[in-house]
């Protein structure tokens, strides 16, 4: 009987881990000219310095944050791929972003929050562009849906992409 009682115990501590994020591999980068934007977002910042410390040969795994609580930390990245080169071999974007509350309405947004440059490499690869956006979701906040949505503007060519992120926000027990 108790280690029935354990073994239930354990599976749903482990299906609790499950429900609240996700781990995948990070996105594929796209060829020059191919601009795309993908929002990612974890309760630790631990992805960014992996991806900041490693290689760009070295894949990333980002433990990607569904379901957040009051006063936890969602930190946030914009990886922008496809950019485009100019005539020095460089590229160059800008990221913006607002977030909708669980009613659809804008409550924050940052136009050229983000940004991006650099020597645009001969191999596709994906960049994050600086700074990442940290959020915290209080007790005052209402529970629901929370979408951030973005879009990366290539400076080079004027070409545009768009991605969205959402995160339910619960106030009891996850």
């Amino acid at each position: 009987m108790r280690k029935r009682q354990f073994s239930w115990i354990l599976i749903c501590v482990l299906f609790w881990g499950a429900a609240n994020a996700e781990t995948t591999p990070g996105p594929v980068a796209k060829e020059a000219g191919d601009l795309g934007l993908v929002i990612v977002a974890s309760g630790t910042p631990k992805y960014i310095e992996e991806w900041l410390s490693t290689p760009s040969s070295h894949g990333v795994t980002i433990k990607r944050l569904k379901v957040a609580k009051p006063d936890q930390l969602i930190v946030t990245a914009f990886l922008v791929t496809g950019m485009s080169a100019n005539d020095d071999g460089n590229y160059e974007f800008s990221v913006s972003f607002y977030i909708l509350d669980p009613n659809e309405k804008p409550i924050f947004g940052q136009r050229d929050y983000a940004k991006g440059r650099g020597e645009l490499p001969s191999k596709p690869m994906l960049t994050m562009a600086d700074p990442a956006l940290d959020l915290i979701l209080e007790d005052s906040d209402p529970e629901g849906v929370y979408t951030i949505l973005a879009q990366v503007v290539d400076l080079v060519n004027g070409k545009k992409a768009s991605d969205s992120y959402s995160i339910k926000f619960i106030k009891g027990d996850l």
